[in-house]
């Protein structure tokens, strides 16, 4: 059943055995999940089944650049950001897992083993196949990126990224939801308040907010899945007004973390072409390829986890000659804030870029291509249930640039707090502080130094790049905006942590938290998979 607040009578939603706050992918999982599994659910969202103004507001805050605004990459309605991801689904590793000398804070309280137990259906519920990231899953052309890689492989190794539908898990789960007669989702319902025992031990109601009035809504277990700054959130503004949670002070909103990315460099071959665009896997999946470094080699350099991928040339730059390039560039004002800076490698100044002559010039030269690719965006994109997931054109002169995505190091200084300005549920609004570390940075530098180093010993393969250059790109990288992290961690103690291996807080018998920001390391990975994985694991010790 589907319903907004505003049409039901208190008494009606009390008493729920589990209430989940926010209605993402972690969220829906979770109460789908649960449902199955003959659980009664309440599940509440702040927004409808679209977004507007009204529910923007409620994100207003602010941060320090570089990072994005703390209204991008965020939505408050029924399937959260589902709306707007791209589907790429990408596993933890075990070396996320582990503690690791060289990265402070590392180690994860419970093991892969038990985390990955979750993949195989938490691939399922985002359409995203087999949990399967090896190059063999893929059909045909399976075999390395490029033929002198299985000589690196002491050093260097090939996976896949699986990418979904993108699923949008409202379209996906409303029909199941609706038709449930064990759950119940309210819409137009923001949680503005946990009510907690005065020793801090229990949370005796949620206070949910329909614009007009407040209902205190009781359930046996809370559960904060609306994503990692906004549960941070709420939780620093019950943190205010009770003593007992002085213990969270350590952690709680600190070690907040964001993968970071750089396009940098051009890796080139000889005499042969990579095997660089999209590919089926043998379930029909699209996928790319990337390259890791072992964590053998990790271990040893002291690098950070990470992840490389071959790329195409800037869009901007009208140089590339590509009539498609150019169009897509051209065509820049109507995509959302949130890529635009994919553009250019990420680089704001380049948005300005008045070459448009130039790329004009592109788009009439090379117009049979452009064509081309009208057709596959229509045929691949626009009518396709499985969409292509994005556009990989190689450059014309054989050189591809390299995307690197890493983990950084756990920062206390790096942190979500309040603001004294208010919501217009008089919530307080965030403040975000992200900066690199100097170990991200210098893991950065030497990453590329190391790839440059491996790559030397092929007799075909290297990688070029201005050495002068690397320590100000690796240093001006930008945080990948959607990956909110680490401010609510994970851990077996209230001294260094918020939450237990259960996602439970430390000492609060019925509040738990599902979404990335519980991750104690962030490894490389986009969280969505893992937030859903982590779902499915809250499911069955929710049920027992």
């Amino acid at each position: 059943m589907i319903q907004y607040l505003s049409d039901c009578e208190g008494a009606s939603l009390q008493d729920y055995p589990v209430c989940i706050v926010g209605s993402g992918p972690g969220g829906i999982s979770l109460a789908v999940a649960l449902a199955r599994k003959g659980q009664r659910v309440l599940l509440v969202d702040g927004g409808d089944w679209s977004e507007s103004q009204t529910d923007d507001d409620a994100y207003q805050g602010s941060a320090h650049a570089p990072h994005p605004a703390t209204t991008e990459y965020r939505r408050q309605r029924f399937g959260g950001t589902t709306h707007l991801w791209g589907g790429r689904c990408v596993p933890l590793d075990p070396v996320d897992f582990a503690r690791r000398p060289h990265v402070p804070l590392s180690g994860w309280p419970i093991s892969h083993e038990e985390y990955a137990a979750f993949l195989p259906e938490a691939m399922q519920y985002c359409d995203a196949g087999a949990a399967d990231f090896s190059p063999a899953s893929l059909a045909g052309g399976n075999g390395p990126m490029f033929s002198e890689l299985p000589a690196l492989a002491r050093d260097l190794t090939e996976y896949i990224e699986r990418y979904s539908l993108p699923t949008d898990f409202a379209a996906k789960f409303a029909e199941e939801l609706k038709a449930s007669d064990r759950v119940k989702v309210l819409l137009r319902a923001r949680c503005t308040r946990l009510v907690v025992s005065t020793d801090g031990a229990r949370i005796e109601s949620v206070v949910l907010h329909d614009g007009q009035r407040e209902t205190q809504v009781r359930a046996g277990q809370i559960v904060l899945a609306g994503g990692a700054i906004e549960a941070t959130r709420l939780l620093l503004c019950t943190r205010e007004n009770v003593p007992a949670w002085q213990r969270f002070d350590a952690s709680l909103g600190r070690y907040y973390a964001c993968h970071f990315d750089l396009i940098f460099g051009q890796l080139r071959l000889k005499d042969e072409r990579p095997r660089f665009s999209f590919q089926k896997t043998q379930d029909g999946i699209y996928a790319r390829r990337k390259l890791q470094f072992t964590p053998e080699l990790q271990n040893r350099l002291g690098l950070l986890n990470s992840t490389l991928r071959l790329h195409f040339p800037p869009y901007a730059d009208p140089d590339h000659g590509s009539g498609v390039l150019s169009a897509i560039y051209l065509a820049k004002s109507v995509l959302p804030t949130e890529h635009q800076d994919i553009l250019n490698h990420g680089s704001q100044d380049a948005i300005r870029d008045p070459r448009r002559l130039a790329h004009l010039r592109n788009v009439i030269v090379d117009a049979g291509s452009v064509f081309g690719f009208a057709y596959d965006m229509v045929v691949k994109r626009k009518l396709a249930k499985r969409k292509l997931p994005y556009t990989l054109i190689p450059n014309r002169n054989g050189t591809y640039p390299l995307e690197f995505n890493s983990e950084q190091v756990c920062d206390a200084d790096n942190r979500i707090s309040l603001l004294d300005a208010t919501d217009r549920y008089g919530m307080r609004r965030v403040d975000v502080k992200w900066r690199l570390t100097a170990q991200d940075i210098e893991s950065g530098i030497q990453s590329f130094l190391s790839m440059q180093s491996l790559l030397e010993t092929t007799r075909n393969c290297r990688l070029d790049f201005d050495i002068g250059e690397l320590r100000e790109q690796v240093s001006r990288a930008l945080p990948v905006g959607g990956h909110h992290i680490g401010s609510t961690r994970m851990g077996l103690s209230a001294q260094d942590s918020v939450v237990d291996t259960d996602c439970r807080l430390h000492g609060v018998e019925n509040l738990l938290v599902l979404s990335s920001s519980v991750f104690p390391t962030n490894g490389h990975a986009n969280p969505t998979l893992s937030i859903v994985a982590l779902a499915l694991r809250m499911a069955e010790h929710l049920r027992a």
